[in-house]
């Protein structure tokens, strides 16, 4: 008759609350995985499973098969785009762990390409026609060149009543 070999074995639970001797290998028998155990660490180290091998083997060649990956909690879907900005949170293994759309925000005052009227803030000024015949137009410009007030100021001659307006034209030789 051949000789046996048999290592302890138990639950994960039970391996994770024994310390074996340095050495000592266990079989947890919930996953059916390995444990190589050092003399202090409760539980040991796992080594890798038939399944773990797999996954190795499949991520080198390129043929990891998606019901292997744990579910990120991240709704699949397209983020970002022309009104929208995708922001993201990575973890430590550079998994993704949560992503959103955020509505786009323009903080530079270097733009390029067309802007339409529904992109810009609005002045306070009222869209018209200021000067004329009768008045004239007092406008505010801010520093970045917009239009922040306008109003109309009326023309008054210098001129009252009972007095006389002069003028002197020169003419060069």
């Amino acid at each position: 008759m051949p000789t046996q070999v048999q290592f302890r074995r138990g639950t994960t639970a039970q391996n994770n609350s024994f310390t074996g001797a340095a050495g000592e290998l266990s079989v947890n028998t919930s996953n059916s995985t390995i444990r190589v155990h050092d003399g202090s660490t409760a539980g040991g180290s796992e080594l890798a499973s038939v399944t773990y091998s797999s996954n190795a083997t499949n991520i080198l060649s390129g043929t990891l098969s998606v019901s292997r990956f744990a579910t990120s909690g991240v709704a699949a879907g397209t983020y970002g785009g022309a009104t929208v900005e995708g922001v993201f949170t990575v973890d430590s293994y550079g998994r993704i762990t949560s992503a959103s759309n955020v509505t786009a925000q323009v903080a530079n005052s270097n733009i390029t390409g067309n802007i339409i009227a529904s992109q810009l803030q609005p002045t306070g000024v009222t869209a018209t026609t200021y000067g004329g015949a009768s008045s004239i137009p007092a406008i505010t410009v801010d520093a970045q060149g917009r239009i922040t007030s306008a109003s109309n100021v009326a023309v008054v001659a210098g001129v009252t009543a009972g007095k006389s307006l002069a003028f002197s034209i020169v003419f060069g030789s």
